[in-house]
């Protein structure tokens, strides 16, 4: 190898290591209307408008997907709407980290959680990283799950919040995968909860479900648990300029542009459900 075509190859390396650096500090950013920004509100502000105090992972944060949270600031300029998504998180981290949402002074909740929780269950090796990266006390399961889940809603309520959970989107488009049929026992846990705590049930995934069957794309693209599209998606979001839309068109998805987060078509069914709930 001559030193003109190392230097060229170093060069196209380091370049790359910039951007998943620079796609890492985009991703993370602050979400719109998160919790912090919120209590550093003045007290009058807070207290203007009824909270909505929106809890869950990277969908809800809105920036590795597209921000139903903010379609819903927009629709009800009579609702004060928190942004309480974390990237990565497991419904344990959520119960741990409530001090910040009742703060809030929440009059309403909506819960989208679990998409993490059903990736973690998926292998004994997915069980044992999660476990050790997060700390967790115990091994990932939908039993556990549960438990963390009802405790929220369970507080939430303590507080007078009238709460709502949200079912998991699909994880691909190939409704019956492994992947998905893991979604579904979770999907029957978060239904679980809802009869047992009053709390309001929102269908996400049989919505989307139903949008994926009437197209008759529901065989695929699978969910394989690779993290390239992930990738792929935020590097041609964040560094490339395109539009989520674009990028989920291009991969052949309807409702996500990577399999797990949403476009605008996934984003604007679970803004309707919430909506619907709320309007209620």
């Amino acid at each position: 190898m001559s030193r003109s075509v190392g230097m060229a190859i170093l060069a196209a390396g380091i370049a790359g290591i910039g951007v998943l650096a620079k796609t890492v500090r985009d991703v993370q950013g602050a979400a719109a209307g998160d919790v912090a920004s919120f209590l550093a509100l003045p007290p009058d502000e807070r207290t203007r408008r009824p909270v909505v105090a929106v809890l869950g992972a990277s969908i809800v944060r809105g920036r590795a997907s597209v921000d139903f949270v903010r379609m819903l600031r927009q629709q009800h300029l009579d609702l004060a709407f928190v942004n309480g998504g974390v990237n990565g998180r497991v419904a344990w981290e959520m119960l741990q980290d409530m001090a910040g949402v009742m703060a809030c002074d929440p009059a309403y909740a909506v819960i989208l959680i679990g998409t993490n929780d059903v990736q973690a269950t998926l292998s004994d090796e997915n069980r044992e990283m999660t476990r050790r990266s997060k700390g967790l006390p115990c091994d990932p399961s939908p039993e556990w799950f549960g438990e963390c889940l009802r405790a929220v809603v369970n507080r939430l309520h303590a507080a007078g919040t009238h709460v709502a959970i949200c079912s998991l989107p699909p994880l691909g488009q190939d409704l019956d995968s492994p992947a998905n049929d893991a979604v579904r026992d979770l999907n029957a846990v978060i239904r679980d909860v809802a009869d047992a705590t009053g709390a309001t049930y929102l269908p996400v995934h049989e919505r989307m479900a139903e949008v994926i069957v009437s197209t008759g794309r529901e065989e695929g693209p699978a969910y394989t648990g690779s993290w390239r599209p992930g990738v792929e998606s935020l590097v041609g979001h964040f560094t490339l300029g395109r539009s989520y839309d674009d990028i989920a068109q291009r991969a052949g998805f309807l409702l996500s542009p990577d399999g797990v987060h949403l476009d605008t078509a996934g984003a604007r069914i679970v803004a309707n459900l919430v909506d619907g709930f709320l309007s209620a």
